[in-house]
């Protein structure tokens, strides 16, 4: 099966979110399957800022580049439906598009995906300029595969009842493939990493929290609650791993606390080393398409508390304590059960143990590779 994969190659480089999930997934199918011949369609400027940063396996990936910016061709895709992708490889049998991107076929099979319609959501983001277009943007995008695609994946139930929610001409081209945590996730952390990692908390018991301070991620609730965790546990630190949005560094500063940590990015492998030795990691995300940071946490055996919304319930199953996404108090008893009983972390670290190990990419992989064969 010859596939042309349309990549946003500046993703790449320094692997997170999206890009992981690409990464991932194109790497999981090349090993299951390869006898399949991939190709990525990328923007020839952008592969050329980029290539240097590249991973080693995707210096060594077939290209066929386009002149045009990522976003510039995107816009002459949806508004003018050329080039269609055989002007780029004649012979392919499936146009895959790994993130939210359209590409106009005349003969192969396409094969889009949406991770989340979030952007949507009324009361997610602060009414902007900015999320008008972004809306538009995507709605116009999301129309077109409406009419033009034979199948959209996405990355759980949630996410597959929403898109019908808003794009029910979707409907029927919906198909469910989870992600999974990268291998890295559970594997045996460096003696330096793991007292890296240590050394950020100062020795201290943490509470880790992947996906920095944004309000997508409950900035407001996790402000809320750490003045009760520095009361109530004094010698713990929360450390908060990820970007953070300045208005709530700000507020943070604001409240007169000791006991918070801001990481900024850390490296997968250090990232590992945190949840190894954290005494619970948090995740009260108000909105999720997946969750990966659950299931990553899950698979390092660490005990995780989280927001009873969105994919989260659907992920963790009974696996990880859940409270309400604004039940301040919820979260905190939530945290202190898991770090004053033994026993309810060590049931929790077992059952995420299980659990993490139903999502896999090379599950993930067959399952895609299934339904590029059923079109």
């Amino acid at each position: 099966m010859n596939i042309l994969s349309h990549i946003h190659i500046h993703r790449i480089p320094h692997l997170s979110g999206v890009g992981r999930v690409i990464d991932r997934m194109l790497s999981a199918h090349a090993r299951c399957f390869p006898d399949a011949c991939h190709r990525m369609l990328v923007s020839s400027k952008q592969y050329n800022q980029v290539y240097l940063d590249l991973p080693d396996h995707w210096k060594m990936a077939s290209y066929i580049p386009h002149k045009s910016s990522t976003s510039l061709q995107q816009a002459k895709w949806v508004w003018q439906r050329k080039p269609v992708a055989e002007r780029f490889w004649n012979d392919i049998d499936v146009v895959y598009c790994p993130a939210e991107s359209y590409v106009p076929t005349k003969r192969a099979k396409l094969v889009c995906t949406i991770h989340d319609v979030g952007v949507f959501e009324p009361d997610l983001y602060h009414a902007s300029m900015h999320r008008s277009f972004h809306c538009y943007k995507w709605r116009l995008l999301f129309r077109q595969m409406e009419k033009y695609a034979d199948a959209v994946v996405t990355v759980s139930q949630f996410s597959a009842e929403r898109i019908q929610e808003f794009f029910p001409g979707l409907a029927s081209k919906v198909h469910v493939i989870y992600n999974a945590p990268c291998a890295v996730f559970g594997s045996t952390s460096s003696a330096g990493l793991l007292a890296e990692a240590r050394a950020l908390a100062s020795g201290h018991p943490y509470i880790l929290v992947p996906g920095g301070l944004a309000f997508r991620k409950n900035a407001d609730l996790i402000l809320r609650v750490v003045p009760r965790i520095e009361k109530l546990l004094p010698c713990l630190r929360i450390v908060v791993a990820g970007m953070n949005s300045e208005t709530y560094v700000t507020r943070l500063d604001s409240l007169g606390v000791s006991n918070v940590v801001l990481a900024g990015y850390v490296s997968d492998e250090m990232l590992n080393a945190l949840y190894q030795q954290a005494a619970a990691v948090w995740f009260p995300s108000r909105y999720e398409g997946f969750g990966m940071p659950v299931v990553e946490a899950m698979a390092s055996g660490a005990p995780v508390v989280a927001s009873r919304v969105a994919s989260i319930p659907e992920v963790v199953d009974d696996a990880a304590l859940l409270c309400g996404v604004d039940d301040a108090e919820g979260h905190v008893e939530a945290l202190r059960s898991i770090i004053e009983t033994s026993s309810v972390r060590q049931d929790l670290c077992d059952r995420g143990g299980r659990r993490a190990k139903r999502f896999t990419w090379d599950s993930s992989a067959r399952e895609l590779e299934n339904l590029f064969k059923s079109l």
